[in-house]
């Protein structure tokens, strides 16, 4: 596809461009801003979807001056006749090069083109009205189990979503955030007529009970997700502990170097909806956010980014809701882009460690071998989820330690960054047993919980040496922000460090199950891995079990290994 497309572009060379169809694009611009002007003032008063596409039509009318025609004037106009292979033609260049070389316009017609065909989606659904379609398209449901042809609403959220996941969505972010708000205002009404007034149920409180969104499967889902701690950790070194520090009390904290430690902070974050009105807790409202779980999401596949055959996938919320947090009840699948060239990364190597780089997206191997009998974890790990759906960015706020001023600390593991104008909030969602391995963050981090246990152990740049930094690998990807050493199976190997520990009278190790990953190996191959990283064994650490409401602070340079020990969800914000 990429010989092809660069062969009938010649690689986008500019060529004379038709005045009239620029002139057939132009559109009353007052609309525009009107509609953009009501939809600002009210946050309930959302657009209509013959709305969204009039204000699609006008939004879309370029000016001859756009950064989009860098990509050249005869790729602009194929955009309305033929916007797909303009989205391939973008999308080949999304991954010519390292996504942070990737131009802006580029990117920008990657999004036009998903635009347009977001607009063809809604026409033909409006053509089939007009001529009498009987309700094959109506809103969110399958004519038959497992055709998923006929939801319209899914093909434009996959369409939108992908552009925002890839791109960013530049210069579109408003109009693109009112097309799921349109979406989610057609579901809306439709659950309304649906159920009628006088029907609905009460909650014990009085308040209305909403029938949920259609939802893109069949599923089983709980109340609330699991929360029991099955197996505790013993802590040898708990982290220090206090409850909602002021900021200025923070703020003296960071001031110095050598204060710059961490503790976990208790109540500092109990205001927030996501704990109690609005809770997270819940499925069903994760689901009903992401709009009867049709919204895409990456998602890392494999225990760890550090492991063979660790990948990433695109994968609708519900999907992963239902595959990796145990809410299937129902097939799965036919919202998962594997197969799609835009969708699955298919990549068993790491193309983001945790450094704040956006993940690369790969095409899948043609013959790719079959997945593994066991079950692999499912991790949505360090997303800018709430910039992709705002509506659960209102469920939290930035806790005023990020704004504090830490002093500078040069650290020999860590590379200089930028300052940072406001803090970079990433989510962490999964169930029990994901891990993040042994690493250190550019930034000093705000890790709250929100949903669930996690277990943290933490070394002090210090022990850098005795922790065995990676180095650039055979991808020429720079690891050394990642220990070289799997801290479960170094659990495994010294019972001494283990945080799992059996029942006293049992001696002291890992319990069965309990990340112990020293099964496969005989007593020379753990003789060797002894000598090894031999030094690793003196390194000092600090541990703790953050809790739903809690908050650790991580300073700059500091080693840390993540481990979930229920069904978590986490937001981090990082500062500096």
């Amino acid at each position: 596809m990429k010989m092809q497309l660069q062969s009938r572009f010649g690689h986008c060379a500019d060529v004379p461009f038709s005045r009239d169809l620029y002139m057939n694009l132009q559109l009353d611009r007052g609309v525009l801003m009107g509609l953009k002007c009501r939809f600002a003032m009210a946050d309930a008063d959302v657009p209509t979807l013959d709305e969204i596409i009039q204000l699609t039509r006008s939004e879309l009318t370029l000016s001859q001056d756009d950064e989009i025609y860098d990509c050249g004037r005869a790729c602009v106009a194929l955009l309305p006749d033929d916007p797909d292979m303009c989205l391939n033609l973008a999308y080949q260049h999304l991954h010519s090069v390292p996504y942070n070389d990737v131009k802006r316009w580029w990117r920008r017609l990657y999004v036009d083109a998903a635009l347009r065909l977001a607009l063809e989606v809604l026409e033909k659904r409006d053509n089939h009205e007009k001529t009498g379609a009987k309700g094959d398209e109506k809103l969110g449901r399958n004519t038959k189990e497992g055709d998923n042809e006929a939801d319209w609403v899914t093909k434009v959220v996959k369409i939108l979503d992908m552009a925002l996941i890839l791109t960013g969505a530049p210069g579109r972010e408003e109009l693109v955030e009112l097309w799921f708000s349109a979406l989610g205002g057609a579901l809306e009404r439709e659950r309304e007529v649906e159920r009628p007034a006088k029907r609905r149920k009460f909650d014990p409180q009085g308040h209305c009970e909403k029938p949920p969104l259609s939802l893109s499967h069949s599923w089983f889902i709980p109340e609330t997700f699991p929360s029991t701690i099955t197996n505790s950790p013993s802590l040898l070194h708990p982290i220090p502990r206090t409850i909602n520090l002021s900021l200025e009390a923070f703020q003296t904290r960071i001031s110095k170097p050598d204060t710059q430690i961490p503790v976990i902070i208790e109540a500092a974050i109990e205001h927030w909806p996501a704990l109690h009105e609005r809770p997270w807790s819940r499925p069903g409202y994760l689901l009903e956010k992401t709009l009867g779980g049709r919204r895409l999401v990456p998602v890392e596949v494999g225990r760890s980014y550090t492991d063979e055959g660790w990948g990433q996938k695109i994968l609708s919320f519900g999907t992963f809701i239902g595959r990796y947090m145990g809410c299937e009840a129902g097939p799965v699948g036919s919202h998962d882009t594997k197969g799609d060239t835009k969708g699955d990364t298919g990549s068993n190597k790491p193309t983001a460690h945790r450094n704040g780089d956006p993940p690369s997206v790969k095409t899948p191997a043609p013959n790719s071998p079959p997945p593994p009998s066991k079950p692999q974890t499912g991790y949505l790990a360090q997303h800018d989820l709430f910039a992709q759906i705002p509506s659960l960015r209102a469920d939290i706020s930035i806790p005023d330690y990020c704004y504090a001023d830490p002093s500078l600390t040069p650290l020999s593991n860590v590379k200089p960054v930028p300052k940072l104008e406001d803090p970079l909030l990433n989510a962490w969602f999964g169930p029990a047993c994901t891990i993040s391995p042994l690493h250190t963050d550019p930034y000093h981090n705000i890790l709250a919980q929100v949903v669930g246990y996690k277990y943290v152990r933490l070394y002090a740049p210090a022990e850098t040496e005795n922790l065995f930094p990676r180095r650039v690998d055979e991808n020429g990807i720079d690891m050394s922000n990642t220990s070289e050493l799997d801290l479960d199976v170094a659990m495994g190997v010294w019972p001494g460090i283990s945080c799992w520990r059996r029942e006293a009278g049992d001696g002291a190790g890992l319990m069965d199950g309990d990340g112990d990953e020293t099964g496969a190996m005989d007593q020379e191959e753990k003789a060797n891995w002894k000598e090894q990283f031999a030094g690793f064994k003196k390194a000092k650490y600090v541990e703790g079990v953050l809790g739903p409401g809690e908050c650790l602070y991580v300073p700059v340079g500091w080693w840390h290994y993540v481990r979930s020990l229920t069904p978590s969800f986490s937001v981090s914000f990082w500062f500096n």
